[in-house]
């Protein structure tokens, strides 16, 4: 018995990879979703970690402001650049250039300047009520050695706060948390008490 050799017909080959399916891609889009629902609130953390930080740094400059006020003999000021997004401290110094010549407003080589997170900025600042509009202020101590009172506002996208530095007190207070003092200054004399036993 013979075979006679039948011809086939060439087979075209298989293409070696599949693509996805509808479940496959709606599976690992929501596996993606819930990676980053549990990744945002760590990135949240970080940003409110950074603004209260500026604050801080902020309350760390009024507390020098304060200091180098009543223990030297120069006139400061507290300075703040907008557009830079920078708060810092300057003096009136002698000028480098001209040392027998008026003295200059410069930035304070002693504390460095507080660089803002970038959604945080100073929404509102005043020097004994008032107030500082322009995008670029200075508040600056008096030259008979006396400062004014300080209010600064400050607001972030998860962190905001409200400093206040009392002509006579060294330490400011976040007037924003819960249970600040803000303590109000009395006349011992005016009101007969001058002679008191403290």
């Amino acid at each position: 018995m013979k075979h006679s050799a039948t011809s086939h017909p060439a087979r075209k080959p298989r293409p070696s990879g599949r693509g996805f399916s509808l479940l496959e891609v709606v599976i690992v889009c929501a596996m993606l979703a819930i990676v980053a629902a549990m990744a945002m609130p760590r990135f949240l953390v970080v940003d409110r970690q950074r603004e209260e930080k500026a604050i801080s740094d902020i309350e760390d400059l009024l507390r020098m402001f304060a200091f180098r006020n009543a223990v030297g003999t120069q006139q400061i000021g507290l300075h703040f650049n907008q557009q830079e997004g920078e708060v810092s401290l300057w003096i009136l110094d002698l000028n480098p250039k001209d040392p027998e010549g008026p003295r200059v407003w410069q930035q304070d080589r002693l504390s460095s300047p507080v660089e803002l997170p970038q959604n945080m900025t100073v929404i509102a600042a005043s020097a004994d009520e008032t107030e500082m509009r322009d995008e670029i202020w200075t508040i600056t101590s008096n030259p008979d050695g006396s400062r004014p009172r300080i209010a600064i506002s400050l607001a972030g996208r998860e962190a905001a706060g409200e400093l206040v530095l009392d002509t006579y007190s060294s330490v400011p207070v976040r007037t924003d948390k819960e249970g600040a003092v803000i303590r109000q200054a009395i006349d011992l004399d005016g009101e007969g008490r001058g002679l008191d036993r403290w």
